[in-house]
């Protein structure tokens, strides 16, 4: 399927240009009136022009000029974006100078969502990684505890998740190995008293058990845990859902005061509008992402520049070849 977006003074005028590029097969996808024009997104089911493993380039690399806003049009699709997400990346985009569709991407990204990496050293308030069951939350705190310990920094942790057979093993293992404290927390108290300031600077990090968000006891559980600790709760997503779901659960996690999000298991997944509405939905910014199971590896910040490229891999080393070619120029 082909998809293409038009702009016109009127929806008449648009349906005129939608007929003479796609043809009478062509099905409408979404409207939209802004400023004064008609923004009409069109699809027809015909073989792509573009065939995207041969993908055409510009004087910086490309064999042809490329028409960046049906790419990112038909990209963001692809991936699940919701609809009114993705006109607004792609008219963002659509703002950024320049032929090179991963450097309009990240401009149109950048001017969307917001990007807040996780400290990877000390910090004045303890982190507790929240989440659904499941989600890699143990995982991620390991991981950022590597990443502190190799730039030698101190760190501590703590659990409440010592319910689940195995939760305070699975955590003081890892803990163990990088010679650093954990600590069982039972109770809110027993957070409260982590949470008194140490003696020396260091990384708090705080793994929780698993919740239903859904249910108003359990939130009410995890809040009262957040609120014992004094912690700032990040939300931990795993890849890999329903971009509706997602949204529905970070709105949820946003009662709690979730601000920021880390996305793991990004190695198993191949659409990533999930992450666009969820950051969305819980107004988050989005932090880290892993990329692969292994603790001392795949556990990176993400930027703008970042996520352009996972959306356009085929585009991404070209970019990184165009950027190589000019610094030596």
């Amino acid at each position: 399927m082909r998809l293409k977006t038009f702009t016109a003074a009127s929806m008449p005028d648009a349906m005129r240009l939608i007929r003479d590029q796609l043809g009478e097969d062509a099905v409408i996808i979404s409207t939209q009136e802004d400023a004064g024009q008609v923004r009409v997104t069109a699809a027809v089911d015909a073989p792509d022009e573009l065939e995207w493993e041969d993908a055409a380039r510009d004087d910086q690399g490309w064999d042809e000029p490329v028409d960046i806003e049906e790419l990112l049009t038909q990209r963001l699709d692809e991936h699940g974006v919701p609809g009114r997400i993705a006109e607004r990346l792609v008219r963002s985009s659509m703002s950024i100078d320049g032929e090179d569709p991963v450097r309009a991407l990240a401009g149109g990204i950048d001017g969307n969502f917001a990007f807040h990496p996780l400290p990877e050293r000390e910090h004045p308030r303890p982190i507790m990684f929240v989440g659904t069951p499941g989600s890699g939350k143990t995982v991620v705190l390991a991981k950022l505890a590597t990443k502190a310990v190799m730039a030698r920094k101190i760190v501590r942790a703590a659990t409440t998740d010592t319910v689940k057979a195995g939760g305070v093993q699975q955590l003081a293992s890892l803990m163990k190995v990088l010679k650093a404290p954990m600590t069982a927390a039972n109770k809110p108290e027993d957070l409260a008293v982590f949470a008194l300031k140490p003696e020396k600077k260091c990384l708090s990090l705080i793994d929780t058990a698993g919740i239903n968000p859904f249910k108003d006891e359990e939130l009410s559980m995890l809040d009262e845990a957040i609120r014992a600790s004094g912690a700032e709760p990040v939300l931990v997503l795993a890849a890999g859902g329903d971009a509706m779901e997602a949204a529905d659960t970070a709105e949820a996690f946003k009662s709690l005061g979730v601000k920021r999000m880390v996305v793991t298991r990004l190695d198993l997944a191949r659409r990533l509008g999930f992450m666009f509405s969820a950051a969305k939905a819980g107004e988050m910014r989005f932090s880290h992402v892993s990329t692969a199971p292994s603790v001392a590896e795949g556990f990176v910040q993400i930027n703008p520049m970042s996520m352009a490229r996972l959306l356009l891999p085929d585009y991404a080393g070209a970019e990184a070849d165009a950027r190589s070619a000019q610094a030596f120029a």
